[in-house]
């Protein structure tokens, strides 16, 4: 089973790399909003 996940090594990567940046994102784009909406 192990073998069938590690085929396609690049398209994993490139998945991945794509997913964290989403996240990562997400992430500041959530705090960005959290932070503007506070009182100064």
């Amino acid at each position: 089973m192990s073998d069938d996940l590690h085929e396609n090594d690049a398209g994993d990567g490139t998945a991945d790399a794509i997913a964290a940046t989403a996240v990562i994102s997400l992430v500041v784009l959530t705090l960005y909003i959290w932070l503007s909406g506070m009182p100064s």
